[in-house]
């Protein structure tokens, strides 16, 4: 396996390509270039992504667990929020000994790509690369975590309610999630960019996590503000409860302030030690 060199905020990472030679659904002249921005927030965000790769993030030997988790920024589907939502969670999840990988995936932009799926090939992908690398990462491919954030949350979602195992993770964190793509609860912004502006009541469903459910679907940790003012918190209850119909392990952490897009501290305060406990809890970390 071949890895890239790329820096992030001044800090070097190593990164892996998702595939070698032709990209799939890649149109075969791309006028766009990847570029990056910081918005108003200071928040660092990547947009016309046309090589998806994986930045990888091992612990130490002497801290490693097994698990691993593989991130995916938020953005609407329009760009990814790739710091804030990604490397620095990253770092946080390889301090604890759980190996991370940030997905940096394409989006559904028709000037790059021929397909709207391709954030769930990219995913799924990502998925098949960690667990074939498992023995040289010392992983264990039964231990393979997905987490999403907003539009992140939808394909990490989206990843762990699809038929085929193999592509399936183990766990899932979803944080401040997009999850349901009709009704008052959707995001339009995400939904429009995935399914178009007049999807199908069909097209909408095979898209909606939580009509895609079922007994086979990963144990979940979730996250939401009630005052989130972009993606209701309903989109995180209903995934929820309709996992415990399933008997599916899952666990909610509301916040009462925090709006969307908190990343690592809601109004100022930390919601990782929740995390954290769940992990242990799920014996992901001792």
């Amino acid at each position: 396996m071949i890895f890239q060199f790329e820096t992030i905020e001044a800090q070097s990472v190593d990164s892996i390509p998702l595939y070698e030679g032709k990209i799939p659904f890649n149109l075969p002249t791309i006028e766009l270039n990847e570029s990056s921005s910081i918005n108003e927030n200071g928040h660092y965000l990547v947009t016309n992504v046309s090589e998806p790769e994986l930045f990888v993030y091992l612990p130490s030997p002497d801290k490693a667990t097994g698990a691993s988790v593989i991130i995916c920024p938020g953005g609407g589907y329009w760009v990814l929020a790739i710091r804030h939502e990604g490397h620095d969670f990253a770092k946080w999840f390889q301090e604890r000994g759980i190996a991370a990988f940030v997905l940096k995936y394409r989006l559904p932009e028709p000037q790059i790509v021929s397909s709207r799926e391709v954030p769930l090939l990219d995913a799924q992908r990502a998925l098949e690369l960690v667990r074939s690398n498992a023995p040289i990462w010392h992983i264990n491919p039964d231990k393979v975590g997905i987490m999403g954030f907003s539009a992140g949350g939808h394909l990490a979602a989206w990843t762990s309610t699809q038929p085929i195992s193999s592509t399936r993770p183990n766990f899932t964190i979803l944080i401040y999630p997009v999850i349901q793509m009709s009704g008052p609860n959707a995001h339009s912004g995400s939904r429009d960019r995935i399914l178009g502006n007049d999807p199908s009541e069909q097209e909408a469903e095979a898209h909606d996590p939580v009509v895609n459910v079922n007994d086979e679907t990963p144990p979940a940790f979730l996250v939401h503000a009630a005052d989130d003012p972009a993606v209701p918190i309903r989109n995180s209850i209903n995934y929820y409860q309709k996992l415990l119909e399933h008997h599916v392990p899952a666990s909610l952490f509301t916040i009462p302030f925090g709006g969307h897009g908190f990343g690592m501290n809601a109004a100022g305060v930390s919601w990782l030690p929740a995390l954290e406990a769940w992990l242990q809890w799920m014996h992901y970390m001792p």
